[in-house]
């Protein structure tokens, strides 16, 4: 419950800064975009009670017979997690490879969670950069890698940690194992394995 409730806020307020940052930057050159940045930044913070509500309600689940639940985000949500990104000045790119399988609940969480808490990192360590996420459907296992061309010293490798712990745990609890590390001549790598179901999507 510590990672969700991690992830939700830092992600959430990592692009709030960031979109506000944004319309601060062009209220005196571009009233027009600033705006959409002030409405990007009123979509995010709803966007972010609403999660923040549904975590507590599970906190809560034993207190009422029943406490509000909202669909846990998944990789089919990641269209729209992305466009966020982009919306706050990532560049990211997106590959897909081999054959989608279907996921457990619990792989599918990590494997959403995983992808949201890198870039965090990477908009929160590196700034506007630009950021690769591949997803390898193998044969047993899914493979996430996300990098970033932060320079030297930036990317997901700083800050206190409590993202990089959390993505191991959630790969660890999925079955899987991850890995993150600076890259050769700048930037951030994270890679993370998890083990697959053996139906596929057809």
């Amino acid at each position: 419950m510590a990672r969700e409730l991690h992830d939700v806020v830092a992600h959430h307020i990592t692009l709030v800064n960031a979109q506000a940052g944004v319309a601060h930057h062009l209220m005196g050159s571009d009233p027009d975009h600033a705006y959409q940045a002030l409405e990007r930044i009123r979509d995010t913070s709803r966007t972010a009670l609403d999660e923040l509500r549904a975590t507590v309600g599970v906190l809560r689940n034993g207190e009422t017979a029943e406490a509000p639940r909202e669909p846990a985000p998944a990789l089919d949500d990641l269209g729209r997690l992305l466009d966020s990104f982009r919306h706050s000045g990532l560049d990211i790119a997106l590959e897909r490879t081999g054959r989608p399988a279907e996921l457990a609940s619990i792989t599918d969480l990590a494997a959403y969670r995983i992808v949201q808490e890198a870039l965090t990192n990477t908009r929160k360590h590196a700034g506007p950069v630009a950021a690769r996420i591949r997803l390898e459907y193998r044969t047993d296992v899914l493979r996430i890698t996300v990098e970033d061309d932060g320079s030297a010293g930036t990317g997901g490798g700083t800050g206190t940690g409590h993202g990089m712990i959390g993505m191991h745990e959630r790969a660890k609890a999925a079955g899987g194992t991850f890995t993150a590390g600076p890259r050769p001549g700048g930037g951030f790598r994270i890679t993370a394995d998890l083990p697959l179901n053996s139906g596929r999507k057809g």
